[in-house]
């Protein structure tokens, strides 16, 4: 798949980016859903029951990376057994004090 080829190249640029900046790239990315799709039905072996609900994998995407709800359809494509997104509350509220992102380079 051209994409999955195409997320080859990109990577090492996205590590030269800002993290801040390719995390919204990256929610920007996937919620016009330009980022690789698994066709590959999960493996029955991989399926788990947890509190009555079925997962196709027991992999999630945590809380935290698709804030706003933008992106989940294009995350869930990528292959996630489940993706938690968004929070409820009364008012829009501000984000944790930056840098919310980083990389840990000395770790790869």
């Amino acid at each position: 798949d051209w994409l999955f080829k195409a997320t080859k190249s990109l990577n090492p640029l996205f590590a030269l980016l800002d993290p801040e900046v390719a995390h919204h790239l990256a929610i920007l990315a996937s919620s016009y859903g330009l980022v690789p799709r698994e066709k590959r039905p999960d493996p029955p072996v991989l399926q788990v029951d947890v509190w009555g609900l079925r997962f196709s994998n027991p992999v999630g995407l945590a809380a935290g990376f698709d804030k706003s709800a933008e992106a989940f359809e294009g995350l869930l494509g990528m292959g996630f057994g489940f993706v938690e997104v968004g929070s409820i509350t009364p008012l829009p509220q501000e984000g944790n004090p930056k840098p919310r992102v980083f990389r840990l380079r000395q770790e790869g």
